[in-house]
């Protein structure tokens, strides 16, 4: 269990590293984009890299986001119960996740196969898309694995209590 808790949030880390590094990328871009907006010409590829980049951020942020608890909880009926039905209640929901983010990582799979095979690109650079549909469902694979990793936890609450 602590060999697949580490692995999980190793990965999870440096996924949220990519992410911040695609948030850093997208100021520069932005800001070089209103700097040359006022003195020369403004960049044409800025929406394609913003939007392209966009998607990273989300999809790398999720499974960091999940180790640390960042994602809503509705705890105002649940955290009343006993510790035994609070741990049901989130084996319940951690199933229902991660079979939900296995899928959609699964389908941006196929996605993305497809999006390659037929050679679509963005707008105006003309940027291949496939691969950040692999990256959107990727993230989705790790938070998957948040989410099992999770739901292991309160599946032991389970049995212990």
């Amino acid at each position: 269990m602590n060999r697949f808790e580490a692995i999980v949030q190793s990965l999870s880390r440096g996924c949220n590293r990519i992410a911040q590094g695609a948030v850093v990328a997208m100021m520069l871009v932005v800001a070089a984009n209103i700097v040359f907006r006022a003195f020369l010409r403004p960049f044409l590829f800025t929406y394609d890299v913003v939007m392209l980049l966009c998607s990273v951020v989300v999809a790398f942020a999720l499974g960091y986001c999940a180790i640390q608890g960042g994602h809503v909880h509705v705890e105002l009926f649940v955290q009343r119960l006993p510790p035994r039905a609070q741990a049901i209640i989130g084996s319940i929901t951690g199933i229902l996740g991660f079979c939900l983010f296995t899928m959609i990582a699964w389908q941006c799979c196929v996605y993305g196969t497809d999006i390659w095979r037929s050679g679509e690109v963005s707008m105006s650079v003309r940027i291949p898309l496939f691969p950040f549909i692999y990256g959107v469902g990727f993230g989705c694979a790790v938070l998957a694995l948040a989410v099992l990793l999770d739901l292991i936890k309160s599946l032991t609450k389970v049995v212990r209590e």
